[in-house]
């Protein structure tokens, strides 16, 4: 590929039809018609030398090639794009920007339903995107300018990042409503008799054992689920039980919310962001709309 003859407006292309995964509904995304959007695709192919995207029944799939260069595309866009909203400021009303943010199934579900109608009404040209991602690649989505913001109890972004903190969520224990061995007191002894669900990308289950610990004593797991959710709808079908944040059992259908018999402390939910983006406009406008608009 030779950068001085490379049209850039492909990464914008090449960007759009990687979070899409449909040439339609990407053309749509950034404004191009139907066919101005397969003809970029062809010429994106043919500058990379690569199918970049193959057409399956579950949509347009990334090659091993395309997902090595999302990263650094996503950066490069973030990048130009905030030199050239920096001095101006941000205009929301103006903005096409696509707000990336990193979160877990438990925070879309308090956050977006009180984010999305301040962002249509504010920003009507907007585009927020919800990514999930191992909590060992935030700093570095956030570093990169891939993602935004992260939004969750992450104690582990500490130094290079600034914090906010939303609202606080207490834990609570899920159990299905006809269990036979538990309903109304949840005991101590009950917890530690149960079988258990882990979600992995949560720190209730941190907070859990290191409670546990103190105590000298052992709960069983014997399912590991990466989303608050799935684990709901396990126990809804079965004599599990499992730990969560209490906003995670919000609308969580044939469960009995249940107290944590331990002392374990309430999650701060926070919004965080890498020091880079601190005193970016446009990233200063979304963290205001989270703390003020959404949940003052």
């Amino acid at each position: 590929m030779n950068i001085k003859t490379f049209d850039l407006n492909l990464l914008r292309v090449f960007a759009a039809i990687y979070a899409e995964r449909n040439v339609s509904k990407a053309a749509y995304a950034i404004g191009l018609s139907q066919p101005a959007m397969s003809n970029a695709l062809m010429r994106l192919r043919k500058a990379c030398s690569d199918t970049l995207f193959i057409r399956t029944t579950g949509g347009m799939e990334p090659t091993a090639l395309a997902e090595e260069l999302i990263g650094p595309v996503r950066q490069a866009l973030s990048i130009l794009q905030a030199s050239l909203e920096h001095p101006h400021g941000f205009d929301p009303r103006e903005s096409e920007r696509t707000f990336r943010i990193l979160m877990s199934d438990a925070g879309e579900g308090i956050v977006l339903p009180r984010l999305i109608p301040a962002v249509l009404r504010d920003a009507p040209n907007v585009r927020i995107e919800t990514l999930r991602r191992p909590n060992e690649l935030y700093a570095q989505l956030l570093q990169s300018g891939e993602a935004d913001l992260a939004i969750g109890n992450l104690a582990f972004l500490k130094a290079g990042f600034y914090q906010q903190r939303l609202f606080g969520d207490p834990y609570c224990c899920l159990a299905r409503k006809k269990h036979p061995f538990i309903g109304g007191d949840f005991t101590l002894k009950q917890f530690l008799e149960a079988q258990h669900v882990s979600v992995a990308t949560g720190n209730a289950d941190e907070r859990v054992e290191r409670a546990l610990a103190k105590m000298r004593a052992k709960r069983k797991v014997i399912l590991s689920v990466t989303h608050y959710h799935v684990a709901a709808e396990v126990v809804a079908r079965s004599n599990l039980v499992v730990t969560v944040p209490r906003n995670a059992a919000r609308n969580a259908p044939g469960v009995q919310v249940l107290p944590v018999p331990l002392k374990i402390p309430v999650a701060d939910v926070r919004q965080f962001w890498h020091r880079r983006a601190h005193k970016n406009p446009a990233n200063q406008w979304l963290r205001a709309m989270l703390a003020k608009q959404v949940f003052e």
